[in-house]
């Protein structure tokens, strides 16, 4: 029965750190309410560590006390959660990247959610392997570790010895799929129906935004290409080629091209296909309009193309996406 220890960081979004726990210690009361009071539980030992003993302030100002410090921990699976604020400013505690390699020497399994897969990532654990990480804090997982293979549309990766969550929430996720592999599906379903999760996620594609670091608001953006990004939120769903987006901006067609990556991260068709998906996704959560309708809204002409790079950017149908993220309380 593996023994769990989570690790309690500096500026912790404490769901994170909590929640799991709470989890296992729900499935420890099922096994006994199952198998009687006298069955061994599958998580005999639940601790909450630091790099020292005492008191760690979470990122809502809230404390919590640590049951050991790092040294004295001796725990098979290490949980890091996520963290509030930039991370980056987290990774400069040496002790506990150095423990990290320790734990993996000696064969602890390292999980992290969220932005805690900086921390392995830190460490030099992920090199060469696939992760995921937050989708917003994809960006900046890739200048950092270019050797990580990183996969931020996967909700969870298993590597064996270590397993890597997506989303601040997928601490969820997370601990589900730990009971499903130290103990059995059946007991982390159960765990799924008491907590009312879904148990079965598989990606956080449904969950990306669109959002430009840099857009027509930034003044280091050449002109002639904010005034085009600001015609084109404007007149997503309008039918226009690169040459006349390029004569918006009063620029040549290289010109323009380059410019344009250069503040956007991306082509001008593949940002107005982003505009387009982005607003499709905004009237299938608060309108009542068929699909048809929010189609021909956003510009397309094509149902089938169009329902082709839905499910490619969302990982779900259109109908799914409603489903799923309808804010209005019949559809």
């Amino acid at each position: 029965m593996p023994s769990i220890a989570v690790v309690a960081l500096p500026d912790a979004i404490l769901s994170g750190v909590l929640g799991p726990m709470e989890i296992f210690a729900l499935a420890n009361q099922i096994v006994e309410t199952r198998s009687g009071r006298h069955c061994p539980v599958p998580f005999p030992n639940i601790s909450l560590v630091a790099t020292e003993r005492g008191s760690v302030v979470g990122s809502t100002g809230v404390s919590l006390r640590s049951d050991q410090s790092l040294e004295e921990c001796q725990a098979d699976i290490v949980i890091l959660p996520p963290v509030g604020g930039n991370v980056v400013d987290h990774l400069g505690d040496r002790s506990l990247i150095n423990w990290l390699k320790q734990q993996q020497e000696v064969g602890t399994i390292l999980a992290s959610s969220c932005a805690g897969a900086f921390f392995l990532a830190e460490a030099g654990l992920l090199d060469e392997k696939p992760a995921t990480t937050h989708w917003y804090l994809a960006d900046l997982f890739r200048v950092r570790y270019p050797l990580v293979d990183l996969q931020p549309q996967r909700m969870l990766v298993d590597g064996g010895a270590y397993i890597c969550a997506g989303g601040v929430m997928a601490w969820q996720d997370l601990a589900l799929h730990i009971i499903a592999r130290f103990c059995d599906l059946e007991l982390a379903a159960q765990c799924a129906k008491m907590f009312v999760m879904d148990g079965t996620r598989q990606a956080q594609t449904p969950y990306f935004m669109f959002d430009s670091p840099r857009d027509d608001t930034d003044q280091s953006i050449d002109p002639g290409v904010q005034h085009t990004l600001r015609w084109m939120k404007g007149h997503y769903q309008d039918a226009v080629s690169v040459d006349e987006l390029a004569g918006m901006a009063h620029l040549g067609i290289r010109t323009f091209l380059r410019r344009f990556k250069h503040a956007t991260g991306q082509t001008p068709m593949g940002y107005l296909q982003q505009l387009r998906i982005e607003a499709a996704r905004q009237y299938l959560e608060i309108t009542t309009k068929t699909i048809e309708e929010v189609i021909g809204l956003c510009g397309y002409h094509d149902s089938s193309a169009f329902r082709r790079v839905f499910k490619e950017k969302t990982g779900l149908t259109p109908k799914e996406y409603r489903r799923r993220f309808s804010r209005l309380s019949e559809v």
